[in-house]
């Protein structure tokens, strides 16, 4: 379960890694070539680590879901042996509450992974839109102090 947590909260932190959004905006604003170069030429490899750390998150998840589905399905499909009803009982009881905490564990390392997904999306949208913003403008304001 550590080991889980250390890895949701790296996947977390590479997500939320990147430049700061407010100083691309002030770069783009001052048409400043040294911070775009400094801001983007480190984009491509932040947001390979950030691909990797999501893929093996997600691909971790999968895992754990066809786990816990094979371990339920093959203690669902065991004959009960014979018990005393009420340690049948308490037994399936805990079984399925066990069942459950890993689900509702799984469902929680899922949401996390789609938060940070959907936090590193906006953010790659935002710093490619002020990319193309800083080129457009830029070059427009170059072209026309050399004429």
């Amino acid at each position: 379960m550590a080991l889980t947590l250390l890895l949701l909260a790296q996947i977390v932190v590479a997500a939320a890694d990147g430049p700061d959004l407010s100083e691309v905006e002030r770069a783009v604003g001052k048409c400043d070539s040294g911070a775009m170069t400094k801001i983007f030429g480190k984009e491509p490899e932040r947001r390979r680590a950030a691909m990797i750390a999501v893929f093996a998150e997600q691909q971790a998840i999968v895992a754990a879901r066809r786990s816990l589905a094979l371990r339920r399905f093959e203690t669902m499909s065991k004959p009960a042996a014979p018990a005393p009803p009420e340690a049948a009982l308490d037994g399936a009881v805990s079984l399925v509450a066990n069942f459950d905490l890993e689900k509702q564990s799984l469902a929680d390392r899922q949401q996390a992974l789609d938060d940070a997904r959907m936090l590193g999306d906006m953010r790659d949208k935002a710093l490619d839109m002020m990319r193309q913003h800083y080129l457009t403008t830029c070059n427009a304001r170059l072209t026309s102090a050399a004429q």
